[in-house]
Order: C-alpha cells, then structure tokens, then sequence
C-alpha cells in the first residue's frame, strides 16, 4: 500500500510538470486593458521576454489582488492540483488509485488545519490574505468555460479559491 500511494504521487506530480508545460499554449491578454473589480488606484503588469509578471500599484492591497489575477493566469492548473493532493481529493482527477493518497492527506487534516489557521488570523492578515484570493477569484470568473487547456485534458474545472487555500 505504500508503494502504491507513492507511485499515485509521483505520477501526479509528473502529470503536473508536464501538464504545467501546456501554459504557454493558453491563450490569455498580454497587452491591452482588463478590468479587475475592487481596484482603488490604476495598475500596471508587465511581462518580460520570458512572461516573468512585474507588478506596480499604488497600494499593497491593489499588488495582491494584481498578483493573484496575474499568478491564477500563469499557474491555476498548478493550483488546483496543489488544492486536490492537500484536501485528499485527488481520487476525484486519477480514479480509485489513489484512494490511499486522499486517506492519508485527509488523516494529516491540511484542509482543517488550514480552515483553523484562517479563523486565527488577524483582521489585517484577512485582508492581505483576502486581496489575493480575490485577484484568484477574479481570473476563475472572467475565464468561465474557458479554462486553459490542461483543465480540458484532465476533465476538472476550478473552483473559488479560499484564504484556507492559500495557506
């Protein structure tokens, strides 16, 4: 059983790099405008020859939400990948085999552990944390039924994203 669980994991994290390989085929805005709600000042993201984003705002809380649009365009895949292996979901992307993945991530309890940390945050950590899961949120939302490639060949969609999700 032990061998199996790492074999699921393994894969999964090959079929991640390889999968993640497939971002530069999406197809997403590298010049021009977008709205992204809850700005309070202008933004400015730049790319570099090689898509490296550099963000200038005029507050913290804009650079978060900018940043989470920005890194939810760049790697969403990676992220939802990321959320299924830490809330013991996987078996919903490879089926029965790994079953016992999902039973040992969920024993290790990183989805309770993440919803008790959120609850013990400060306000303003909330907040911090709350502008990036939004800027997430914003990219999920204008790409709907769009989702990059990868989303197509695993056969999932994203979800919202949470604080908990984040930590």
């Amino acid at each position: 059983m032990k061998t199996r669980g790492r074999w699921c994991f393994l894969l999964l994290g090959l079929s991640a790099v390889l999968l993640s390989g497939c971002a530069a085929m999406n197809s997403y805005k590298k010049e021009g405008s977008l709205p992204l709600p809850g700005l309070k000042e202008r933004v400015t993201v730049l790319r570099d020859e090689k898509g490296m984003a550099y963000i200038y705002a005029g507050c913290a809380a804009d650079a978060l939400r900018a940043l989470g649009f920005v890194e939810a365009q760049d790697r969403l895949f990676q992220m939802e990948l990321t959320r299924l292996v830490a809330e013991g979901r996987v078996c919903e992307l490879a089926g029965e085999k790994a079953k016992p993945l999902d039973v040992r991530m969920r024993t290790l309890g990183f989805l309770r552990n993440a919803r008790k940390h959120t609850a013990l945050l400060a306000e303003s950590e909330k907040r911090f944390f709350q502008n990036y899961v939004d800027g997430i949120n914003a990219y999920i939302e204008t790409r709907k039924n769009t989702y990059p490639l990868e989303f197509k060949l695993a056969g999932i969609q994203p979800t919202p994203w949470t604080v908990a999700d984040s930590l």
